[in-house]
């Protein structure tokens, strides 16, 4: 009897890593990335993954990874106010880096 295999299983990261890139998509789409991450079959190793970066003095910067977002200098940002801060600071900069800032 041969072993079926099943298909390798798409990850939502994969498919849209902007809305994982803190410092580029919005706050609605980190929050739909956090929960896609918590529903994720993947979370456990991407929590071990994101265990050993820190560890290893290497976090990650300016991403949702494995559910929690990380400042561009790599600090945990820890609760969904100060999420909402950081978005909106950095949409801030995006629009005066685009002119379009009073």
């Amino acid at each position: 009897m041969t072993a079926r295999r099943s298909a390798p299983t798409v990850l939502p990261c994969s498919i849209d890593p902007q809305s994982w890139d803190i410092d580029e998509g919005s706050y609605r789409a980190g929050r739909d990335a956090q929960r896609e991450c918590f529903q994720c079959p993947r979370l456990a190793a991407c929590r071990a993954e994101v265990a050993k970066m820190i560890a290893a003095g290497d976090p990650p910067q300016s991403t949702i990874w494995a559910g929690v977002a990380y400042r561009h200098d790599g600090t945990a940002v820890a609760t969904d106010r100060e999420l909402r801060v950081y978005y909106s600071r950095v949409e801030g900069q995006r629009a005066i880096e685009r002119g379009s800032a009073a």
